[in-house]
């Protein structure tokens, strides 16, 4: 076997030379569930989610642990890098609250399914150790063949990859984009280090779908009309800013039910047109379109009011 040029333990070391990794776990958190959110987002995101998340467990597995290295799966057997957190005390026995209202909104679907089994969990209570947060969000490493052992003391994995810091993964296919107000801030405040989502999203205007899933309420709206630059890129911007110019979304932020980087809130495309043919007239026939197939228009569930 090739030995790696260079493992999760030579980086901790050079971090915190001499460091002592006999008494921390390497975790490895996956969920391939329908009712999962993508944790590799919520890496840069959402991260106290995930925080959240690991917190609770169904046996006592950071017992007697100093510490544990947390990672996220991502295809392959692959893991990345999102925080090290000293775990403090012993675990408190406690039985799920299917409200609770601590609990974050991406990690509602989750919980449910969790409190349904009616049964106890051990709940951590954990400090991030700010030591290694220069490794956070940017290490991959391979699990290696045991990952259904997603809890282990080797912290000596191969490093597949150091990514730039503040990256979220490529811009997916127009088809696959349903991206919340949370993530689009947090592209917006880091865009050199996301291009192929700044480029992919402003080279093409078009009609896209905001969705309020807190409130079940969809809002038809348009991109790139009238020769403006930006496309979705600088029209979804806006949104996650807090002002999009669209009178019932601005109420409802100004109400409160939908807020700037808002993870409860998503923007999909529905149809792209090219930014050269992007004329107001066509771009408002499309729009129109899309208003009576989804009654996104003079309905309980409509944002849209013309």
């Amino acid at each position: 076997m090739t030995q790696p040029l260079l493992t999760f333990h030579d980086m901790l070391t050079r971090l915190v030379p001499g460091f002592d990794a006999r008494r921390w776990k390497v975790v490895r958190h996956l969920e391939n569930s329908a009712d999962a959110p993508d944790f590799a987002e919520l890496v840069m995101t959402e991260r106290s989610a995930l925080e959240f998340y690991q917190s609770y467990q169904g046996s006592d597995i950071f017992g007697g642990c100093e510490g544990i290295f947390s990672f996220v799966g991502m295809p392959s057997s692959r893991a990345l890098f999102f925080g090290a957190y000293l775990v403090r005390g012993n675990a408190q026995v406690v039985r799920l609250d299917p409200g609770d209202p601590a609990v974050p909104s991406s990690l509602r679907p989750l919980w449910r399914r969790w409190s349904s089994a009616e049964k106890d969990e051990f709940k951590y209570r954990m400090e991030r150790d700010a030591r290694f947060a220069p490794l956070e969000g940017r290490v991959v490493i391979d699990w290696g063949k045991g990952a259904l052992a997603w809890h282990q003391k080797n912290s000596d994995k191969p490093v597949v990859e150091v990514r730039e810091a503040n990256q979220i993964g490529p811009c997916p296919s127009f088809p696959e984009i349903d991206v919340s107000l949370l993530k689009i801030a947090f592209l917006a405040k880091n865009e050199s280090a996301n291009a192929s989502w700044v480029t992919k999203l402003g080279s093409v205007g078009g009609i896209y779908l905001l969705t309020d899933h807190r409130n079940d309420r969809l809002y038809v709206g348009q991109a790139g009309g009238e020769g403006k630059d930006g496309g979705f890129w600088a029209r979804w911007k806006a949104y996650a800013a807090g002002s999009s110019g669209n009178k019932l979304v601005d109420e409802a932020v100004r109400a409160g039910t939908i807020r700037a980087e808002d993870p409860d809130v998503s923007m999909s495309i529905l149809e792209v047109v090219p930014l050269g043919k992007a004329n107001k007239s066509r771009l408002d026939d499309l729009e129109n379109r899309w208003k009576v197939r989804l009654r996104s228009r003079f309905s309980k569930h409509g944002l849209n009011d013309n």
